[in-house]
């Protein structure tokens, strides 16, 4: 079977990422509402409703009471060189995620922003895929803190295996192309008998998440054309939209608004790192 690279792997994690993040996002800060001191306590159990986000969900869904890690670990400082900024719409209400990237860098910054949940915007994620770890810093009027965890044990890798079946569940479209944010993007369509997702995806982005993930899937949807492989090092999704043919509520779309130069450092020293609760551990 041929490598579905970076391309799919864009796909999965936007396409089917972005609700289990708000997911995540609404769990923590509920979470930090609930501290006094540790700022997080208890692990809630929200569950993702949409079926192809469960495996998102699995690297968002964090359990705050496991083993943590010593923060020792963690480099001087994480720098970032451009922001992308997903709007995303969903009758339950609107969220933006914006993600901080650095060419070539195996980690990345993530940020909401939030309607319904102001605490959110204080709070900052790192996910470092090189040591294996989560970062949650926040920022809030008692100063700042950090928190870093295990990564869940269930990898990205794992998880599009996972997405296998998923995937020739569908019929795949190549559409025509339109330009968003001053980059041309070409347009996909992906369909089952449950789902039917349009996307753009701009093949020569500065930055990608495909360089944090490399490569994982080893199948290809019906209908795809091989020629995308070569294309897609650097694709990042540009616009979504998500139709549930038998289930309304979990219709969403996803719009870039931002894809720019925007330089950022954060100094890991200028966060105090708490314990949650359980065993610091150590990263061999």
């Amino acid at each position: 079977m041929k490598t579905l690279k970076p391309l799919a792997l864009t796909l999965i994690f936007l396409l089917i990422g972005s609700s289990a993040q708000a997911q995540f996002w609404k769990k923590l800060t509920k979470k930090a509402e609930q501290a006094v001191e540790e700022v997080i306590v208890r692990k809630t159990s929200d569950k993702a409703a949409e079926m192809a986000e469960k495996s998102m969900d699995k690297i968002f869904d964090i359990d705050f009471s496991g083993p943590q890690v010593d923060p020792s670990i963690l480099p001087e400082r994480y720098d970032f060189e451009y922001k992308y900024t997903m709007q995303m719409k969903h009758k339950k209400g609107n969220m933006n995620m914006t993600y901080y990237l650095k060419p070539d860098a195996k980690y990345f910054g993530s940020q909401p922003e939030m309607e319904d949940n102001p605490m959110a915007n204080g709070m900052f994620m790192l996910f470092d895929q090189e040591l294996e770890i989560i970062v949650i810093l926040m920022e809030s009027e008692n100063g700042k803190s950090g928190h870093v965890l295990k990564s869940p044990t269930a990898d990205i890798g794992e998880m599009a295996e996972q997405e296998t079946t998923n995937i020739n569940d569908y019929t795949f479209t190549e559409l025509s192309t339109k330009t968003i944010l001053g980059y041309e993007c070409q347009g996909f369509q992906m369909e089952n008998d449950d789902m039917k997702m349009t996307m753009y995806i701009a093949m020569d982005s500065p930055v990608s998440f495909n360089q944090v993930f490399g490569d994982h899937m080893k199948t290809t949807p019906k209908g795809f054309d091989p020629k995308w492989l070569k294309k897609a090092d650097n694709s990042i999704v540009m616009e979504m939209d998500m139709i549930h043919k038998k289930k309304e509520k979990y219709n969403m779309t996803m719009t870039c608004v931002a894809l720019e130069k925007y330089p950022k450092t954060v100094v890991v020293s200028d966060y105090e790192f708490m314990k949650l609760g359980g065993d610091i551990s150590e990263i061999d």
